[in-house]
């Protein structure tokens, strides 16, 4: 799994990733990038774009 999370500020960085420690299990964390982006609202403060994959079964 790997995810690039985008910023609106990269002030944010560290309120992110508080959120992200409690969120994703320890030990299970995916590779990870994270930028500063001009988002497509003005609004949003994050964007997070998740790539995963699942064996299939027989």
């Amino acid at each position: 799994m790997s995810v690039t999370i985008y910023l609106r500020t990269v002030g944010d960085y560290a309120a992110m990733n508080s959120v992200w420690d409690e969120w994703v299990p320890v030990g299970h964390t995916p590779a990870r990038a994270t930028v500063g982006a001009k988002l497509i609202d003005s609004e949003y403060r994050v964007e997070i774009q998740a790539t995963a994959a699942v064996a299939a079964k027989p």
